[in-house]
């Protein structure tokens, strides 16, 4: 389809914020909403047994979404093993395909519908996240140190290069405490300080890419940002920094004022985008999502307005698993029908 935006994209200064722009100059507010799947036990997206890509890539597109954000695992990139037939019955050219031909046709499938995508390293083994009991929570495991981190963002990096519509990566998802080790934000601890990991790792997928947005989220499942007033993360393209928070309604004490709740986000996360500061950067609300129409809802999406954000609801699906449903999904189980018509 006609792109109503060039690429590839960057930040700049929009009247008094920092904001994602295209290739020209324009403002592209990125509103994009999770699929998830390849990041767990299955090693694809869910769904695929209900539609075929192309369908709900045009699902995705006409409820107004312009942005995917793709979760995968590290386990899933180096394992890579065949799905099984069951979860892709309804693309029936994926059977016996391993995940990351999986994934190269997702990712396809949602490029030739317009979208633009964002891939999530979520995790290293693959499974449901996140809490700080999975072991998950820094960029490292044992099973998966820094090095093959990097490798996988990097070998991704490359691996859609030919794509222009591939426009970001998101380094990790939610950082928190493992194994009773918490990560941190510019003391420059080799294992703990994400700060320093990040720039790292985004300059080496910009080595590969110098076009790609990089993402990095903040400490404490992403909740917070503060570091970066004292400890910026410096690319070596500067443009290309969007730093990311996550919200939910559960994170949050109900009776919380709204004004109150407006300035504890602006202070953890959003006060990046005050242009002119060594912090200045992009913001893009990575996750947020909710089962019920309640007043805490109402106070994100109020922030959410007001602050005139980007961001990426969690999530699309219709189930976590076959058989189990997701309640904060857009879609029911047959990957067509719209769950909850006040979400959308």
């Amino acid at each position: 389809p006609q792109l109503s935006f060039s690429l590839p994209l960057r930040t700049g200064t929009i009247g008094d914020k920092v904001v994602v722009v295209d290739a020209d100059g324009a403002r592209i507010k990125l509103a994009c909403v999770n699929w998830y799947g390849a990041h767990m036990e299955g090693y694809v997206v869910n769904g695929l047994d209900k539609q075929t890509i192309s369908s709900i890539a045009k699902t995705i597109s006409g409820l107004g979404f312009n942005c995917i954000r793709l979760p995968f695992s590290l386990e899933q990139f180096f394992e890579n093993p065949v799905v099984e037939n069951s979860r892709v019955s309804a693309n029936p050219t994926l059977a016996s395909k391993t995940s990351m031909e999986v994934f190269d046709a997702t990712v396809s499938g949602l490029t030739e519908e317009g979208l633009i995508v964002l891939l999530n390293n979520h995790n290293s083994k693959a499974g449901w996240c996140c809490s700080e009991e999975d072991g998950e929570g820094l960029w490292h495991t044992h099973d998966y140190p820094e090095e093959m981190w990097i490798e996988a963002l990097t070998s991704l990096a490359e691996r859609y290069s030919g794509n222009t519509l591939v426009a970001g990566m998101d380094l990790r998802n939610e950082l928190r405490g493992a194994h009773g080790h918490f990560p941190t934000w510019g003391d420059g601890h080799a294992k703990l300080d994400w700060a320093m990991a990040a720039e790292k790792a985004g300059n080496l997928v910009l080595d590969v890419n110098p076009n790609l947005l990089i993402l990095a989220e903040g400490i404490n499942y992403a909740g917070n940002l503060e570091g970066a007033r004292s400890h910026p993360i410096k690319l070596s393209h500067p443009a290309q920094l969007v730093y990311s928070g996550h919200m939910y309604p559960f994170w949050n004490d109900p009776t919380l004022a709204y004004n109150k709740f407006k300035q504890r986000m602006h202070d953890k996360q959003t006060f990046v985008t005050e242009p002119g500061q060594s912090y200045s950067a992009a913001y893009w609300m990575g996750e947020f999502g909710t089962g019920d129409n309640d007043h805490t809802w109402g106070k994100i999406i109020q922030y959410l307005e007001e602050s005139d954000s980007d961001w990426s609801y969690w999530a699309i699906d219709g189930y976590t698993r076959p058989g189990e449903d997701e309640s904060y999904g857009i879609l029911q189980s047959d990957y067509v029908t719209v769950r909850h018509p006040w979400l959308v």
